[in-house]
């Protein structure tokens, strides 16, 4: 038996240079074997959207909701769809408040850095301790991400 096709795009759909997502996942349908599945990653929550996403040319930031209806829409079945980086959403939420409240923290380009070592390894156990919940079937109710895998259906929509 010939394996199956899987397509990943981590995030990809969100950015400018993508303007019509439901294309994209209509191309991505069409590729895929009746038995395949797409592993998609976005970027979460309109409201966390901020000079880093300017930076790196974000279009939109999205719910778990409308992942859901985008993937249902798109003629594919959600099989697992959650948040990720819970552990980090408090420190981004912080900062992205107090962006606002002191616009000239806004005016410098993205935040985007590479931390220290030390820094690294201190997210490493929570990241992986989220790891492990998603592994064994639990979902995360916010993040800084949405992870979704998802199947396509016999007869989509497109």
């Amino acid at each position: 038996m010939p394996a199956s096709t899987f397509v990943t795009s981590f995030d990809v759909l969100y950015h400018q240079g993508v303007p019509d997502e439901f294309a994209a996942l209509a191309e991505t349908h069409r590729v895929l074997q009746p038995d395949g599945r797409l592993l998609l990653r976005l970027p979460a929550y309109q409201f966390l959207y901020s000079k880093h996403d300017r930076a790196v040319h974000t279009r939109r930031r999205y719910t778990a909701r409308a992942v859901r209806e985008l993937l249902e829409m798109g003629g594919f079945a959600v099989e697992r769809l959650t948040y990720v980086l819970t552990s980090l959403f408090p420190l981004v939420a912080a900062q992205r408040l107090l962006e606002r409240l002191l616009p000239v923290l806004e005016r410098d380009a993205s935040d985007l850095a590479l931390p220290s070592t030390t820094i690294n390894r201190a997210l490493s156990f929570p990241l992986a301790l989220e790891a492990a919940w998603i592994e064994i079937g639990g979902n995360l109710p916010f993040g800084l991400s949405i992870i979704a895998l998802a199947a396509k259906r016999e007869k989509g929509r497109w």
